[in-house]
C-alpha cells in the first residue's frame, strides 16, 4: 500500500460523536478537551496503523484526561501517539511522563495534528526516546521535553522500514529508577487529588511522587477513573461519633496498619491508655512531607467527646520538619489552639479538649506553602 510520507487522515461524524461523548464524563474542561483529542487521535490513527502494516496495533495505556498521549505496542515496539490540535508544527512536545516513567517509555514517538474543524488527523513526524532525551529541551514549568521539526523524521514510510529492516536495534535510552509509593501514602494522595477541582493534575504532584503513581498499574488506573468520575468538592466532615460504631471512611486507619511497635506514636496511646477507647491516623501530604494526623477519642460521662490530637512522622523517618504547625479551628476558622516543631521533635500534639454532641471544629496542618484542613463534627 502506498502511503503519503504525511498521512492525513479524515475524523468521520461517529469517531467525532463517539469521542465527544465520552469525554463529557471527566471533570474539568482541560480533562474533557484532552480526552477527547486522545480519543480522536486513537480512533484514527488505529485502522490506519492496521492497515499500513497489517498488524493489529494493542492500546496499552490510553492517559484519556491526565496526559497527553496513547501508548501502543506494534511489532513488539511501543509506538506513543502525541496528539496537538495546533495548527503550527515547528516543534514536538511530549510530556514528561512519556519519557521519565520507565513503564510508559516508549521507542517511537509520533507526532500527530488533530485538527477537529476540517475533520482531519496528519501524522506528521516521529523521533525516538533516544533522540528525546539526548536532543530534547525540557521546560521545567511544563513538565515537557520538545524537540524542533527539523530533528524529526517527517517521513513516516521511513519507520516501517526501520521496523522492518532495523527491528532489533534500540530506541530507548536508560531512565532512572523511580521508588515505589507506599500503599497508604498512594491511598492519602489519590484522596487529597480526589477533593479539589485541578485543571492539571499532573502539576498537582512534585513529579518524583506523580511518576511514580504513574509507574504503578494499579494507581494509574485509579488515576484515570478519579478523573473520569468526579467526586463531589465540597468540603468532607469527619463525623467522629460514628467511629464510636465502628464505622470509618477508608482515609481514616487503624494505628496497626501504619505504625510500627517502634513508633513514638505508641507513647501518645500508652500516656492515657486507660481512658482512650477510639484511636485512627490519616496520612496527609503537604509541601513535599508526610505526616500522620493521628485522632483518639474518649465518650466522656457527661456525653461529651474527649479528643487528642497528634502529628507524628510516617514509619522509617524519626523526626517532623521544624517549623510545622498544627492548630484546633472553630467551625468559622478561628483558631483555639496552635502548637509548632521544633527541631528533632518527633511528635507534636494538641492540649486534650471536649466537645458536646454535635460541635463543629477543624484542625489545620501547615508547612512552608502547603496547607492540609480537616473538617470534623462529633
Amino acid at each position: 500500500m502506498n502511503t503519503p510520507a504525511q498521512p492525513e487522515l479524515p475524523i468521520s461524524d461517529a469517531i467525532h460523536q463517539s469521542a465527544w461523548q465520552q469525554s463529557q464524563s471527566y471533570s474539568t474542561p482541560r480533562a474533557k478537551w484532552g480526552a477527547y483529542i486522545n480519543q480522536v487521535c486513537l480512533d484514527t490513527v488505529l485502522p490506519w496503523l492496521q492497515d499500513d502494516y497489517d498488524v493489529i496495533p494493542t492500546v496499552q495505556f490510553n492517559a484519556g484526561g491526565i496526559l497527553n498521549g496513547i501508548a501502543l505496542s506494534l511489532n513488539q515496539k511501543r509506538l506513543i501517539l502525541i496528539p496537538d490540535k495546533s495548527i503550527d508544527t515547528s516543534e514536538l512536545r511530549v510530556p514528561q511522563e512519556w519519557i521519565d516513567v520507565p513503564s510508559l517509555v516508549g521507542d517511537y514517538y509520533l507526532a500527530v495534528q488533530v485538527n477537529p474543524d476540517e475533520q482531519s488527523v496528519r501524522v506528521w513526524g516521529y523521533t525516538t526516546h533516544q533522540q528525546l532525551k539526548a536532543k530534547g529541551q525540557y521546560d521545567a514549568d511544563d513538565r515537557m521535553y520538545s524537540v524542533d521539526n527539523y530533528q524529526l523524521i517527517q517521513d513516516i514510510q521511513v519507520l516501517r522500514v526501520v521496523q522492518q529492516l532495523c527491528a532489533n536495534e534500540p530506541a530507548q535510552a536508560a531512565v532512572s529508577v523511580l521508588a515505589e509509593v507506599p500503599q497508604v501514602q498512594a491511598e492519602s494522595l489519590l484522596q487529597r487529588l480526589s477533593q479539589i477541582a485541578i485543571d492539571q493534575i499532573r502539576l498537582e504532584l512534585p513529579f518524583t511522587l506523580w511518576g511514580a503513581l504513574l509507574d504503578s498499574e494499579l494507581w494509574r488506573q485509579r488515576l484515570v477513573q478519579l478523573q473520569n468520575h468526579p467526586t463531589n468538592q465540597t468540603s468532607v466532615v469527619t463525623n467522629l461519633t460514628q467511629w464510636f460504631q465502628n464505622t470509618f471512611t477508608e482515609t481514616w486507619r487503624s494505628l496497626e496498619t501504619v505504625l510500627n511497635s517502634e513508633s513514638p506514636t505508641l507513647n501518645f496511646r500508652q500516656a492515657a491508655s486507660s481512658e482512650l477507647t477510639i484511636q485512627r491516623v490519616k496520612v496527609l501530604l503537604l509541601a513535599e512531607q508526610t505526616v500522620l494526623l493521628i485522632i483518639a477519642l474518649t465518650a466522656e460521662p457527661d456525653g461529651r467527646v474527649g479528643i487528642r490530637i497528634q502529628l507524628s512522622p510516617p514509619e522509617g523517618t524519626l523526626c517532623l520538619p521544624q517549623y510545622l504547625n498544627l492548630s484546633l479551628l472553630s467551625s468559622r476558622g478561628d483558631t483555639i489552639q496552635s502548637v509548632q516543631t521544633r527541631s528533632q521533635d518527633n511528635s507534636i500534639q494538641l492540649q486534650r479538649f471536649k466537645c458536646p454532641v454535635g460541635t463543629q471544629f477543624q484542625v489545620q496542618v501547615s508547612y512552608l506553602d502547603g496547607v492540609v484542613t480537616e473538617s470534623f463534627q462529633c
